[in-house]
């Protein structure tokens, strides 16, 4: 956790002032009298550093591919990606039978590059500037994405969407991934965080939960959309349907806008919406004369996207 400390300013001399410095954030840095400390100006911010940020050591790692399935390979090729390793390799005497598959899992990462290839082994790389990555407008694409998702869903009783909201939320999850990744590496170097964007470490922190967030949402709406094509509904019930999930949108719409305009008391009216919400996809579902496990799974995943809604307000709130 964050603690927060003030030191007094000393006059020294005519011309300098000192500060003292926490002597265990010294020990940390395992610093010594003598040793110098690095100073960055930034606006009204001035940055202390035990030593010049440098660009870290690319890291690499290989993962063996032999005696695992796609799903456990697709998860530990995931985790390096996010723990920012520059270059990734697979290998394994059983890679060429799965060598379609894992090429296609490399490439749906952003900015990974394929750079060889054999029968044993494939080597990927990227070259990614990670000082250069915006998260504020790879969060902003996200969101934009996923305020596609819940509209088509509004429309699934008009036109089916759900193969195009699916690939969509392939889209959030590429970006997810690489949000993940930059935020890691930005909260263990929060020096250089703060030069490139002016983002703090609890600043950083809300914005991985939100990234989280947002990757929900985006699964719930593709669930709901797959479902509802399977939803035999009258045409009264098709409305109250619609009805319910245009309150959710409306919902994540505001939620959003008080996320970015940071106004904690729009966030705090907001969340009074959600046991309205609730009751309201509990009444539809009552009102609806054949119960079927279609219908069901539908209002459990849209209490889940108002759940997961409604914490995305807290990230405002809560601040």
């Amino acid at each position: 956790m964050l603690k927060m400390e003030y030191r007094k300013l000393i006059a020294f001399g005519k011309s300098s002032y000192v500060i003292s410095l926490p002597k265990a954030w010294i020990r940390q840095q395992k610093m010594k009298k003598g040793d110098l400390i690095y100073l960055e100006e930034r606006e009204n911010s001035l940055l202390l550093s035990s030593k010049i940020q440098g660009s870290p050591e690319p890291k690499k790692i290989t993962i063996s591919v032999d005696n695992k399935k796609i799903p456990q390979i697709r998860r530990e090729v995931n985790a390096a990606y996010i723990e920012n390793y520059r270059e990734i390799a697979l290998v394994g005497k059983q890679l060429k039978q799965q060598s379609a598959e894992l090429l296609d899992m490399a490439r749906s990462l952003i900015a990974l590059e394929v750079l060889e290839i054999t029968t044993e082994k494939i080597v990927t790389k990227d070259f990614l500037d990670m000082d250069k990555v915006s998260i504020k407008e790879l969060i902003k694409k996200m969101d934009m994405i996923v305020r596609s998702m819940l509209k088509d869903c509004t429309l699934m009783f008009v036109e089916d969407s759900a193969e195009n909201i699916a690939l969509r939320d392939h889209d959030v999850n590429r970006l997810s991934f690489l949000l993940f990744r930059v935020i890691r590496y930005s909260m263990r170097n929060p020096a250089r965080a703060f030069k490139n964007s002016s983002l703090s470490i609890p600043e950083l922190l809300n914005h991985y939960i939100l990234t989280s967030l947002l990757e929900n949402i985006a699964d719930e709406a593709k669930r709901m959309s797959r479902v509802m094509k399977k939803m035999k509904l009258s045409k009264k019930e098709k409305e109250d349907c619609i009805q319910v999930l245009k309150n959710v949108e409306e919902l994540y719409l505001a939620i959003m806008k008080a996320y970015y305009i940071e106004d904690r008391n729009l966030s705090l009216e907001l969340s009074n919406k959600k046991h309205d919400l609730i009751n309201l996809i509990n009444t539809f579902q009552d009102s609806v004369k054949t119960s079927t496990k279609e219908l069901t799974y539908f209002v459990d995943r849209c209490r889940r996207l108002v759940g997961q809604t409604h914490e995305t307000g807290r990230l405002t709130y809560q601040q």
